[in-house]
């Protein structure tokens, strides 16, 4: 790419034209357009298969990130005809929302030179959307928690994947949690996948209930580190492995080996030290993709509960 402000880039089989390549996206760290234009190219490798076939909801800043963003699910106008997009019926809106698919890195660089910073895909793709492939522990922490609670309910979250035989992988959020993805069979229903993490929290809210809630109301989780299992439910979202947040610092959600959750932070990563990461270790994620586990006998539990 070239130093110009706006330029037409060739971008893997097609060209893409870049636009305001200097406006500064995070003014307390001077990262600008182009920096997020040239973290999400070069992370594409990684990244794309995590994206392949899900719809997405997207998070755009076209000002930066000291401006409001704004969500956006359907395709907007006047995109590239070769963007794809996924048509998913919407009860809400009595149509269909037109949700774009992230299958190449041109897409992506697109997406980026739109003001795309946070990319969030559904728990399934899109040739089979009801059934996601993987579950999430996703795990927050409250108002009067500390980090160090949040690591403490994380590796409860392990010691129960082990006691079911189930393999599990953390990422930081990249904001203040972890989340843990367990990879499933592409068969369980929504309402299945969702009754499994539930059936989990609530193993775990047992066992730790001075430190861990269920309760979906904020007020209510005052002191305790939240497992937000309703978050694995058809047509929700959660942060993408290797997707930037739109917070100071531009920090990027990251997988981590479980031995090293007592060494990292939500944030330890950013578009500046990801990639590094990246190209030391690969794709600790991929087994995220490729592994297909079978949940049937704690589901039994689940749903007899």
């Amino acid at each position: 790419m070239t130093r110009e402000t706006r330029t037409l880039a060739r971008v893997g089989e097609r060209e893409v034209r870049l636009t305001h390549l200097n406006k500064v996206y995070w003014p307390d760290d001077g990262y600008t357009k182009r920096d997020l234009i040239d973290y999400y190219y070069s992370v594409s490798p990684y990244l794309l298969p995590h994206l392949k076939d899900r719809p997405l909801s997207l998070v755009r800043f076209p000002d930066g990130v000291s401006s409001p963003g704004f969500y956006q699910k359907d395709a907007p106008q006047g995109m590239p005809e070769w963007v794809r997009v996924a048509p998913v019926m919407s009860k809400e809106r009595e149509g269909y929302v037109n949700f774009i698919l992230c299958d190449n890195v041109e897409t992506l660089v697109w997406m980026a030179n739109s003001g795309v910073i946070e990319i969030n895909p559904w728990l399934s793709r899109y040739d089979r959307l009801d059934y996601p492939d993987f579950a999430v522990f996703d795990i927050d922490p409250s108002e009067g928690t500390t980090w160090e609670d949040v690591k403490v309910v994380v590796k409860m979250v392990k010691s129960l994947l082990d006691q079911w035989n189930l393999r599990g992988f953390p990422k930081v959020s990249g904001a203040t949690g972890v989340h843990v993805y367990v990879p499933v069979e592409p068969r369980y229903t929504y309402k299945e996948i969702q009754a499994f993490v539930k059936y989990g929290a609530q193993f775990i809210r047992d066992a730790y209930p001075e430190k861990v809630t269920l309760e979906r109301k904020v007020k209510d989780r005052l002191g305790k580190v939240y497992i937000d299992f309703p978050q694995n439910a058809r047509g929700q979202t959660i942060g993408s492995v290797y997707g930037v947040r739109p917070t100071r610092g531009a920090p990027v959600s990251m997988p981590i080996r479980w031995e090293e959750l007592d060494s990292v932070t939500p944030k330890k990563w950013n578009i500046t030290t990801a990639l590094p990461r990246l190209q030391e270790l690969g794709d600790l994620f991929l087994p995220v993709v490729s592994i297909k586990q079978n949940i049937d006998p704690v589901l039994k539990e689940a749903l007899a509960g």
